[in-house]
């Protein structure tokens, strides 16, 4: 009994050049971004301490804006400028809202853009 040529099983030598350039280029732009998150991991956990700070409420804006200054420097983010965080009282109501833009290079004139916003109102009993 004759038996035809086996079937060939498996990938390609440019289905793996395919699979190993995606692996490499997400693992690129994860390299570039995860930082910029990392970043914004760390100003919701300013965030949140400082919402946590006893008579927050009652401080002036000066005061609460030099806190959050304060904890910026001291995690490293150089990326919030004074323009980027709006601190609010109003009828005992205090405001604080951080919002900026990170712009990261990719690959020649190719930017990423990420957009964050974190914000936080407290009334003052």
């Amino acid at each position: 009994m004759f038996h035809g040529p086996k079937k060939q099983q498996g990938m390609t030598g440019l289905g793996w050049m395919t699979v190993i350039f995606l692996i490499c280029f997400f693992a690129f732009v994860g390299i570039k971004l995860l930082p910029v998150y990392m970043e914004n991991y760390s100003v919701k956990s300013i965030i949140k301490a400082v919402k946590q700070e006893p008579n927050i409420a009652k401080k002036s804006a000066a005061a609460v804006r030099a806190l959050i200054n304060k904890r910026l420097l001291i995690n490293g983010i150089r990326d919030i400028k004074k323009e980027h965080i709006s601190i609010k009282k109003f009828a005992g109501v205090l405001s604080v809202k951080i919002e900026y833009e990170v712009r990261k290079p990719l690959f020649g004139n190719m930017d990423a853009v990420m957009s964050f916003k974190d914000e936080f109102e407290l009334a003052s009993r």
